[in-house]
């Protein structure tokens, strides 16, 4: 894996965190509104890091 600012392996690590972070809002949270919310931050960050890795390719 290569981590340098192109690498694909910064972008395994964000998305894999990013990931975990939405399994525990689903478990913690009750449903409604805040949870969504938290959700559509996340996906939110998820794409940002996406078109990040993608420019910088």
């Amino acid at each position: 894996m290569d981590f340098g600012p192109a690498g694909s392996g910064r972008l395994v690590v964000a998305l894999t965190v990013l990931g975990v972070l939405t399994i525990l809002a689903w478990q913690t949270m009750e449903p409604g509104r805040y949870r969504s919310l938290t959700w559509v931050l996340l996906g939110f960050f998820a794409f940002r890091v996406t078109l990040g890795w993608l420019r910088s390719r």
